[in-house]
């Protein structure tokens, strides 16, 4: 398990680098490392559903969720990022690795998935490389690029850029809140 956590590491720190060094000309390129980081917080679903299959912890974890959108209120607010898009884009993120956690537990009961072993770790090995997302999602927001062909790309590169084990039920819950604040703005 530690393998795959360890792939899972480098491949979000190699799409992060390559994001920085990326030479930005288009402003779409701002909406790309947003979409980029979205998959990648949504690769870390499965290895959550895992773990919570083993220990049998429910999926829904409000307490879990309210201490990090208290966070990301502090965080939002000294990053000049909107408050309420902040809070709106993260609790669809949660929502997002939560649908594909409930596709995967009914996959596994209805297979009669033993246990998995070795499972991952939620609060030492995977709770981690979510939380050193948040900052970077909310720079991400920040710089996002909401003129109307902007919209157009974002939304086809969405389904290019986020893997195909995400239905489109999990990639529309993940962006809406982006869509929903560029039409507001």
């Amino acid at each position: 398990m530690k393998t795959v956590l360890n792939i899972l590491l480098t491949a979000f720190f190699l799409s992060i680098i390559s994001c920085i060094n990326q030479k930005q000309t288009f402003k779409e390129n701002e909406n790309n490392v947003l979409l980029k980081l979205i998959n990648t917080r949504l690769q870390v679903a499965p290895l959550v559903a895992k773990s919570k299959w083993n220990t049998k912890k429910a999926i829904y974890d409000p307490v879990r969720e309210k201490i990090i959108l208290d966070s990301i209120e502090v965080q939002s607010k000294k990053l000049g990022v909107n408050n309420m898009f902040a809070h709106h884009f993260f609790r669809a993120q949660f929502e997002a690795g939560k649908i594909k956690q409930r596709q995967l537990h009914h996959k596994w009961q209805t297979e009669h998935q033993e246990l998995f072993r070795p499972a991952p770790d939620l609060a030492i090995e995977v709770r981690p490389i979510l939380d050193s997302l948040n900052p970077l999602l909310l720079l991400s927001l920040k710089k996002i690029n909401c003129n109307n062909q902007s919209l157009k790309v974002f939304r086809q590169e969405a389904r290019m850029i986020i893997d195909n084990s995400f239905d489109d039920r999990i990639v529309e819950t993940a962006i809406k809140p982006i869509e929903d604040y560029c039409k507001m703005k």
